[in-house]
């Protein structure tokens, strides 16, 4: 969405908060937020992945943001290329005083623009914590949002759990980056149920060309496999609908303890290796209608790149797992490229 010449990519509204000054750029509009169960009403406002994005040739700029109630980290890169790390203060305005890199001007420009995003698109990536748009200072330079040619060309919508809402670092943003897509980052830590408002607002309410569904884990709790078989179902029935043609790919459980039990299986197991042969089933009945599998175990291969809780992947963990992702999605994606 275009909100004073910046695109805000990953937020679906701006909405204002109750005593904070500014617009709140959200993943997901209010009444999917308010339609969802409890801890999915809180997950739901993270501004993980959202990117506030504009072109300006501006020399020096500030951008004001506020933090609703914990400081958060904001992440600024020059298209591709990293620029500084800021962290917001929660509860007041703060200013990121920004300078346009001047060694970009000694590099050619064909190299330069030869990357997925042109370097000349100022790229703020929220990390998590709400944050509040102020507003962004040029100093009376224009200010628009990128064009099309400045920006990849496939958007890829990610959903799933905790270990899909990441940050940068995340296998997500990491095989994106490999890929050279836009990802829109639609994790939902420990809340990925699958519910009628989620399925309909993915599939009605994005704009994508493929995307990736990392089911189960956050369902082995509370759910029975019919449950999950339903929702999962469900969920891909809608995206489908909606999107007859782009690639849909189902992902197993990733690593983690349950795949190696010490003693007799467990609950976890049990809910696990179930939802693992939906997720199987539903690929193999639509093999011919665009729906894809890829095992979990495939992406990540090795226990040591899980955190101690052995479900969460640490950095280089999530590393691997963007590779790996990146070359299964590749051959999938392939015929996208050549189409456009």
């Amino acid at each position: 969405m275009i909100h004073q010449n910046i695109e805000f990519h990953n937020a679906a509204a701006l909405e204002p908060i109750a005593g904070l000054a500014g617009l709140c750029p959200v993943r997901f509009p209010r009444p999917v937020r308010d339609a969802l169960e409890p801890r999915g009403r809180v997950v739901s406002l993270s501004s993980t992945g959202i990117e506030l994005r504009f072109v300006t040739p501006a020399p020096d700029l500030r951008v004001t943001l506020q933090a609703h109630m914990a400081p958060a980290t904001v992440r600024v890169y020059c298209g591709g290329h990293g620029h500084s790390d800021h962290v917001i203060a929660a509860g007041a305005a703060t200013v990121l005083h920004l300078n346009a890199p001047p060694l970009f001007r000694e590099v050619p420009r064909d190299i330069l623009h030869a990357a997925p995003f042109s370097p000349g698109v100022w790229r703020i990536i929220l990390d998590g914590q709400p944050i509040n748009f102020l507003g962004v200072e040029t100093f009376g330079h224009a200010i628009r949002p990128p064009l099309p040619p400045e920006k990849p060309n496939l958007r890829w919508l990610a959903h799933g759990s905790s270990i899909t809402h990441s940050s940068v670092h995340g296998y997500p943003h990491r095989a994106a980056w490999k890929l050279g897509v836009d990802v829109l980052n639609k994790g939902m830590s420990g809340s990925c149920h699958c519910e009628t408002a989620m399925a309909t607002h993915l599939a009605t309410g994005e704009e994508w060309d493929f995307a990736t569904l990392e089911l189960g884990i956050n369902m082995r709790g509370g759910f029975e496999p019919a449950e999950f078989e339903k929702r999962a179902r469900h969920l891909v029935s809608a995206l489908r609908a909606t999107k007859p043609r782009a690639p849909i790919i189902l992902i197993t459980h990733f690593l983690n303890k349950e795949h190696h039990p010490a003693a007799e299986p467990t609950e976890a197991v049990r809910r696990q290796n179930a939802f693992d042969a939906t997720l199987r089933a539903i690929a193999a009945e639509n093999k011919d209608e665009g729906i894809h599998l890829v095992e979990g175990c495939t992406v990540l291969t090795d226990l040591t790149g899980l955190c101690v809780d052995l479900i969460h992947p640490s950095d280089l963990g999530h590393a691997q797992m963007g590779d790996n992702l990146a070359r299964a999605l590749e051959p999938i994606i392939a015929p996208l490229r050549s189409r456009g």
